[in-house]
């Protein structure tokens, strides 16, 4: 419906008034329904539809250039709840399958055999146009993470993700290659994979599966090659193939078997079938008789069904079997050309395969395209839950603030090429104010080149600063965009938490179609002068409210009262206005909700009537309808009946939570490493040095493992270890080096480390006995050598030299000089010009463990277990190894 009213009447979608209008009321509750009792576990995951790895600003202005609707309006100026994917995104993204936007269970589908189609009149012609109708409902649970230490539970929210116009059946059953989601029925139908590499004489040179005479020791009968399609029954190691009537070589043209067996060795078994008992093979003749040409031979023990009467019967059957292991699975929809709400929904999980762009098209269109609608909507109270949320965030840690806020006239300093760490950007510099407040995602920070980070210590009067260079992120007031610098001034620039939901505004929109549509074609001039007068009063109603005045502010540069596409299309170019506008919630009715009265009221201004029928605005309704799946499922879901829910920008909650994906909580660290019980008790040293580690580091004993998590991500953070490789390394090299999180200093004496005694001692400062015990080992990644000590304490400023056991018996030091090091003083220096920067290694080589492990280590003590740790986070983050 986006863009189709202007089609049908042969009015381009030009200017276009912003439609949705609301009220301010809170939504009228709707009856109780069942609760859940068995609640789905949160979202741990979210992906991009289409899998795209880009940054979530990047995500979102490209939605611009879809041909045929956006968020929240389409260019009709109707209310449309969703994004769309077409031929205007292809070059984008990678469009050539679906995916699941977050961890959850599909609880409804639909699949057509084929696509239906439309029949429209196009100067009086009439053309069939297809539409696709299929769909995946999925539902999800939001929920901010525990706090550490609180048992409160968290507030939450169910929400459902939709994926609308998919491809239909006969698409999957034409290309036995095309991936199919997991989520269908296991079905009867498989195929031949493409590993198979069992050889027949009767086939040289070609791969394939043996056909065996039966389930157990059965002897080959022929081979069917790679990608056959086969139907199977039965249970077991061997299963029965019931597409086939038999042997390839037995089979005539009509797909019927040639030849005769001679009965006397043929047993009757259950169902009409026989055995063939023989002291070898029975053979095939030509013909029924003796003198026959033996054209096959059947093993004992083959299952035949025969027919005739008389010494030699016709085969019509031979039982075959094979390999249930050697066959690829082709799951298939439960129903097709029916909805399908699930009984028992199915677990899916972020990125797995939803399915793929079906084809579609409206009338006034060349030729099909392939599109997705993507919609995330909610029927719980999104205003209690965001109020909350908003409670929770302030208690979580520091760590799960990922958006750096940009307040709207942020001064963008001109970019000067004398600009270096020596020779910073000032705020007296020449310098451009923003038009536009902006969230900026801490990986678009962390990801940005090192000449585009300058970092200012603080000094006495002024708080420490990071530059940071951002080009084509922030606009002025003629909505160009800026190339400049900005300013985090630590500790007073804030850092929002995504649960703050900053931003966002909840907007209420309760006019139909009617309104709306009188509002765009007034606004059009398309409204005829007789129905001026008469639809003015509703066209205004529909001109005032919240949504149009948001919107308005976010789009109407010149503030004429009108949004025109062009406007609406800038809009979303711009980052900050495309995330503004990704932040609207509306509370509206369902597009897939229908009642034929609520399109019914659209016939006058469209000029049917029963006298001079408006054919075209007929065929439209009722493809609308046969669109619509509200009433099969809502009632089984829980969902409102009267289809008014909350929708949410599918991009831009994705965008909002992906940052959130890669925290590390308690929870997390012993669920990778399977650590239970308390922490650093030195239990795993020898006996003496578990027996005086509680003396010896009374404040690390038993230390808090809450209070720990707390202070190692604001170190991370402290440090730049901010991408989810150089958070899953940094954990798996601190927790081999602390013996799991259960030491803060090295077990041995550390006498190994003195002159004389290793080769290094003197290079690394050590040059007098007793350096060694004295500068062995501590910290998490157990900073070993004087020299190490020395620099430590110059950066810190404080006197780890004379009081090395500062940096053991202090959590907080031993977390600090663990990142110290990490930044600083790795043991790879040359490769990628890293100078002691593990983090620039991991860029570089993002998998590498043993290159981390050698700059951690110097060598590759432990390199399995590191290697394990390390997998089994990027397993959970769904990282790729």
């Amino acid at each position: 419906m986006t863009n189709l009213l202007s089609r049908l009447f042969n009015s381009e979608p030009q200017p276009a008034p912003i439609l949705p209008t609301p009220d301010t009321f809170e939504p009228r509750p709707v009856a109780p329904v069942e609760p859940v009792t068995d609640p789905l576990p949160p979202v741990k995951n979210w992906s991009h539809p289409f899998r795209d790895k880009r940054d979530p600003l990047q995500q979102l202005t490209p939605l611009a250039n879809a041909i045929s609707g956006c968020y929240p309006l389409g260019g009709n100026g109707l209310w449309h709840g969703g994004v769309h994917f077409d031929g205007g995104t292809a070059a984008t993204f990678d469009q050539s399958s679906v995916h699941c936007i977050a961890d959850g269970e599909v609880v409804a589908y639909r699949i057509d055999q084929h696509a239906p189609t439309t029949r429209y009149f196009v100067n009086t012609l009439p053309v069939d146009l297809p539409f696709s109708r299929n769909f995946v409902l999925v539902r999800h649970r939001l929920q901010p993470p525990q706090i550490d230490g609180n048992p409160d539970a968290p507030p939450s929210l169910t929400f459902y993700s939709l994926y609308m116009h998919l491809q239909d059946w006969a698409v999957y059953e034409a290309d036995s290659t095309l991936a199919r989601p997991g989520f269908w029925c296991e079905g009867s139908t498989r195929y031949v994979r493409d590993d198979v590499k069992d050889l027949h004489g009767a086939y040289p040179g070609q791969h394939g599966l043996n056909v065996r005479s039966s389930a157990r020791h059965g002897k080959v009968l022929g081979l069917l090659p790679r990608g056959a399609e086969v139907v199977i029954s039965g249970e077991g190691d061997y299963r029965k193939l019931e597409n086939i009537p038999g042997p390839e070589r037995l089979q005539a043209a009509n797909g019927s078997l040639r030849g005769f067996v001679a009965a006397r060795f043929l047993k009757p078994i259950a169902g009409g079938q026989h055995r063939v008992e023989c002291a070898s093979t029975l053979n095939v003749r030509s013909h029924a008789s003796a003198q026959g040409n033996r054209i096959f031979e059947l093993p004992d023990g083959t299952e035949v069904t025969v027919s005739g009467e008389g010494e030699y019967r016709r085969l019509e059957r031979v039982n075959q079997y094979v390999h249930d292991g050697s066959l690829r699975r082709a799951p298939q929809p439960q129903a097709r050309d029916a909805v399908v709400a699930l009984d028992t929904p199915v677990p899916i999980k972020a990125g797995e395969l939803i399915g793929h762009l079906g084809l579609h098209q409206d009338i006034g269109t060349d030729r099909p395209d392939h599109k997705l609608h993507l919609e995330v909507f909610s029927g719980d109270t999104l205003k209690a839950f965001i109020e909350q949320c908003r409670l929770w965030a302030d208690k979580l840690p520091a760590s799960s603030k990922t958006s750096l806020k940009l307040v709207k006239g942020t001064a963008v300093v001109s970019h000067q090429a004398s600009f270096t760490t020596k020779q910073p950007p000032s705020l007296k510099a020449a310098s451009v104010p923003s038009d536009a407040e902006l969230l900026l995602p801490k990986r678009v920070l962390v990801n940005l080149p090192a000449d585009r980070k300058i970092t200012v210590a603080a000094s006495r009067g002024h708080n420490a600063c990071n530059w940071y260079r951002l080009q084509g992120l922030l606009h002025d007031a003629g909505h160009t965009v800026l190339d400049g610098w900005v300013c985090e001034e630590v500790g007073v620039t804030p850092w929002v938490s995504p649960w703050s939901w900053d931003g966002h505004d909840i907007l209420f929109n309760c006019y139909t179609p009617r309104h709306l549509l009188a509002s765009f074609m007034r606004a059009t001039g398309q409204l005829r002068d007789d129905l001026l007068e008469k639809h003015n009063a509703i066209a205004d109603s529909a001109d005032q409210g919240p949504i149009k005045t948001r919107l308005y502010d976010i789009i109407d540069r010149n503030r004429d009262g009108q949004i025109t596409a062009a406007e609406i299309n800038n809009a979303l170019c711009l980052p900050a206005h495309a995330q503004s506008i990704s932040q609207l919630i509306i509370h509206t009715e369902s597009e897939w909700h229908h009642t034929d009265h609520k399109w019914d009221q659209l016939d006058e201004l469209l000029g049917h009537s029963g006298s001079t029928p408006h054919l075209n605005w007929l065929a439209e309704k009722q493809r609308i309808k046969e669109h619509c799946w509200w009433g099969e499922v809502a009632g089984k879901l829980g969902l409102p009946g009267d289809g008014k829910v909350y929708h949410l920008h599918p991009v831009g909650l994705i965008g909002q939570f992906t940052d959130n994906t890669f925290v590390i909580s308690v929870d997390f660290l012993e669920r990778v490493t399977g650590k239970r019980g308390k922490w650093f008790t030195g239990s795993s040293g020898k006996r003496t040095f578990r027996e005086g580690f509680k003396a010896n580091y009374p404040a690390i004993f038993e230390y808090d493992k809450h209070s720990f998590v707390s202070l190692l991500n604001e170190a991370l953070d402290r440090y730049g270890i901010a991408t989810p490789y150089q958070k899953a390394h940094f954990i798996a090299q601190s927790f081999h080096e602390s013996a799991g999180f259960d030491t803060t200093v090295e077990y041995d004496t550390g006498s190994q480390y003195d002159p004389g005694q290793h080769r290094s001692a003197i290079a690394n400062g050590n040059t007098k006995l007793g350096d060694g015990p004295k500068y062995k080992g501590r910290g998490l990644m157990q900073l070993t050598w004087k020299r190490n000590y020395e620099a430590y304490s110059d950066y810190r400023g404080l006197d780890f030299i004379g009081s090395p056991e500062l940096i053991a018996t202090d959590m907080y030091n031993a977390i600090d000089v663990s990142c110290w090091f990490w930044r600083r003083s790795g043991a790879v220096s040359q490769k990628y010009g890293a100078n002691g920067d593990v983090n620039i290694l991991i860029d570089n080589e993002p998998g590498n463990v043993r290159l981390v492990t050698l700059a951690v280590n110097g060598g590759s003590n432990g390199l399995h277990e590191r290697m394990a740790l390390f997998n089994m986070i990027c397993r959970s983050w769904g990282l790729e190894q």
